[in-house]
């Protein structure tokens, strides 16, 4: 088979890369300035994974292979997807770090290979049957960058393209960049002033959940902090759509005070009052969306740990965002 040794222009979905000797690793925060994020075990940590990353190209192989080294995953996942539908999912053969997909109808078409969601992903080779093209292809869709916790990030999907974002960037024909960090979306001013640096068509912020977890901010400090993100992506983005999504039902957490005293209905009514305020300046283009109505108390069954969707969980996520969410945003860029 013939291989080729991806470029950055096979990319998608990535913020920046590693290279090293052998190998290309795609990064969800800007690399070169890794030392602004640390510590390491926090942004970095679950930004170095590659939720929402793939690689995009034209081929007409009937066989596509992947060689790359996955870490911190015990049995990651690879879809392969043409036009939106997922027409394969594997894992790893042979050594552990070739990921294969056989029996391809040989016709021209454009391939996505998701990578797995946790995984910290070093792709060595792209492989295509001798004698056949291979190109990178350009994603020229709708831009669309989400930013959240480990809920955005779905470590239990089932597959990588079946995430939530990336289930509702396929209904819709979308280009995302998944910016999910399980347990690290805190509305760092760091990660604000990456958001506001990106290409993006639309915005979404799914905000809450893991501030009330780690009581990182309070009644005094998470509207404000929710406002400054906002204004700092404005600066780039002033007519770009943004929607602000309150967090979905939490079970016990709906009524429970964490450490600073704030259940997670308080942090949901401190982000409306943020929109309230933003909105009040004639914010045009900031919307309000309740993640109650992504995932309800109805679906607590979908919650294994009272906290994460599992994979059927995820999908209904990303359908209802499909439907409810991210239409109103894209009616909007007009």
């Amino acid at each position: 088979m013939k291989a080729t040794f991806p470029e950055k222009t096979y990319f998608q979905g990535a913020i920046s890369f590693e290279r090293g000797a052998d190998y290309i690793r795609p990064w969800r925060l800007p690399y070169e300035e890794f030392a602004l994020f640390e510590p390491e075990e926090s942004v970095p940590d679950k930004a170095g994974r590659a939720a929402g990353i793939r690689l995009r190209f034209q081929t007409n192989s009937p066989i596509v292979e992947l060689e790359a080294t996955c870490t911190q995953d015990t049995f990651p996942l690879i879809d392969l997807v043409a036009e939106n539908q997922i027409l394969a999912t594997n894992g790893p053969v042979g050594n552990g770090e070739v990921f294969r997909f056989p029996g391809l109808d040989g016709e021209l078409r454009t391939y996505e290979l998701w990578l797995p969601v946790f995984s910290q992903v070093r792709v060595r080779a792209l492989r295509v049957a001798d004698g056949a093209t291979l190109e990178p292809v350009a994603d020229e869709r709708v831009r669309w960058l989400t930013y959240g916790s480990s809920i955005t990030h779905c470590r239990t999907s089932y597959s990588p393209a079946r995430a939530w974002p990336a289930t509702a960037a396929r209904e819709l024909d979308l280009n995302l960049t998944c910016l999910g960090y399980g347990g690290n979306c805190h509305l760092e001013p760091m990660v604000a002033r990456m958001i506001r640096d990106q290409a993006a068509d639309i915005i979404t912020l799914k905000l809450g959940i893991n501030v009330y977890g780690s009581g990182s901010l309070n009644m005094r400090t998470f509207r404000h902090a929710v406002i400054g993100l906002v204004k700092l992506i404005r600066e780039k983005h002033p007519e770009t759509p943004i929607g602000l999504i309150t967090p979905i039902y939490g079970c016990e957490r709906e009524e429970s005070p964490n450490g600073v005293g704030m259940t997670l209905e308080n942090y949901r009514e401190e982000l409306r009052g943020a929109y309230k305020a933003l909105k009040s300046l004639c914010d045009a283009k900031l919307f309000l969306f309740e993640g109650t109505e992504l995932f309800g108390e109805d679906e607590k069954q979908l919650l294994p740990d009272n906290l994460h969707p599992n994979g059927e969980g995820y999908e209904l996520m990303g359908k209802r965002a499909a439907e409810k969410i991210l239409p109103v945003l894209l009616d909007a860029r007009a």
